[in-house]
């Protein structure tokens, strides 16, 4: 499998817009989003989810997995739910890539990757975390705003308050 690149990120769209041939909404988040947003570190994959209708959901898997074998890409889809709550409003932050055929491309929500980030705690996650407030691409009190929104709703709330505060330590 080769790294993912903006470039190479942006033909497998184009690909996948010609492959899949109905609507349908396609999300990266995780360090492949970072990538498309000038991060300066690698990732070995793109992680992904999506909306399509419910009766085109498979074929739309079937249609990403055919553009990323034939690309040598690394794609995995998840729900970014999952992993744990999201803030309000995600919907309105997502950011638009790009219409590739009928599939419009987005940026999943910058906070809530952030969320997820500080969530898992690697360093590189912190680095990313980072990387997004320096960048001015979210805003430090905005992000806390959004901790104090999904804290309640969380697992495991010390944990992410303490990886949060480690985060904020090491601006």
């Amino acid at each position: 499998m080769i790294e993912p690149t903006p470039a190479l990120i942006t033909q497998f769209l184009e690909r996948l817009g010609q492959q899949f041939e109905n609507p349908a909404s396609f999300y990266i988040f995780g360090g492949s989003a970072l990538i498309l947003m000038g991060g300066p570190r690698n990732t070995g994959d793109v992680d992904f989810t999506f909306a399509a209708a419910s009766e085109r959901a498979d074929e739309f898997r079937v249609a990403v997995r055919a553009v990323a074998t034939e690309m040598g890409l690394d794609v995995e889809e998840s729900q970014p739910a999952e992993f744990m709550p999201l803030p309000s409003g995600l919907e309105e932050r997502h950011r638009f890539l790009g219409r590739y055929g009928q599939v419009n491309a987005y940026i999943f929500d910058l906070y809530s990757v952030a969320l997820m980030k500080i969530d898992r705690a690697f360093p590189t996650d912190i680095e990313d975390v980072h990387f997004l407030l320096r960048a001015g691409l979210i805003e430090l009190k905005a992000l806390e705003q959004k901790l104090a929104e999904i804290i309640g709703r969380h697992d495991e709330k010390l944990k992410l308050q303490r990886n949060f505060a480690e985060m904020v330590k090491d601006l």
